[in-house]
């Protein structure tokens, strides 16, 4: 590693590493600019930069190459930047070497500044669209990576994944969660939890941590848009950062995430545009 400058840098709250697109409300397109109208000083670092996201065929531009990933990451160390970071957040990944990246990286960065917390979306697909990330990224969070972090955002399908099991029920999830804590990692956070949702008007979480079990439902909005998942765990980071406790932090993120996409039905956009909803 190179000499960590000794110019003093500002705090930042939250590095948030994941998917950037030009046009879109998907990975920073949407967790960049909700941190920042949550009041947090943020950097976003970008895992792949397209023109727009690919559900609207295929975009210009591409995955960002491992000499350039590890350099942008290697800068912040350099910087000093990561002495004074408070939290990262990971979501979707361009190919398997940034997950090695990542590993050797936030290994150093924990090593140097041990207060700082480390937040994970394992991004791999979903319900209904199946996987749609290379496998090989796959079998990395199913490797020790994912045991760097403090929490983990699965959603229930990535959860499938990472157990190699369907999920039925919510015991079924309570397990498969469960097996994912370890000394470092404090917690998990289902979302679209199978099991939870009483009926096809709900959407129901699951968090599972070393002290609790605790299920929540919200209303499922009925909006086409993407990036709920970017905007909710950037909510979660956010409120934690803020100072409420877990639980407090999931049911204000949830809320929140359902008043977006009302206000996204309501105008009939095609995208998340305005963050009014977020106060």
């Amino acid at each position: 590693m190179h000499q960590i400058s000794q110019l003093q840098p500002p705090q930042i709250d939250v590095i948030s590493i994941q998917s950037q697109v030009v046009y879109g409300s998907v990975g920073n397109g949407i967790a960049y600019r909700t941190l920042l109208k949550k009041g947090l000083e943020a950097l976003q670092v970008p895992s792949v930069l397209f023109g727009c996201p690919p559900y609207y065929g295929a975009p210009s531009g591409g995955v960002i190459s491992a000499e350039w990933f590890s350099g942008f990451l290697e800068d912040l160390l350099t910087r000093g930047v990561m002495l004074r970071t408070r939290a990262v957040i990971v979501g979707y990944l361009g190919d398997v070497r940034q997950c090695h990246i990542l590993e050797n990286w936030l290994q150093r960065v924990r090593t140097l500044n041990p207060q700082i917390k480390i937040y994970i979306d394992p991004v791999m697909g979903d319900y209904g669209e199946g996987i749609y990330v290379d496998e090989r990224i796959v079998g990395c969070y199913r490797s020790p990576f994912l045991t760097l972090a403090n929490g983990l955002t699965p959603n229930g399908f990535e959860l499938e994944q990472l157990c190699g099991h369907p999920l039925l029920s919510r015991e079924q999830t309570q397990r498969a969660a469960g097996a994912l804590l370890n000394d470092t990692t404090e917690w998990v956070l289902v979302t679209s939890a199978p099991g939870v949702a009483e009926n096809d008007d709900e959407v129901g979480l699951l968090l599972v941590s070393r002290h609790e079990v605790q299920s929540y439902t919200h209303p499922k909005i009925q909006s086409k848009v993407k990036g709920t998942g970017d905007m909710f765990t950037a909510l979660l980071v956010s409120h934690l950062l803020q100072g409420k406790n877990l639980n407090e932090a999931i049911v204000t993120a949830s809320g929140e995430v359902c008043d977006v996409l009302a206000e996204a039905e309501h105008f009939g956009w095609e995208e998340i545009g305005s963050l009014r909803a977020l106060k």
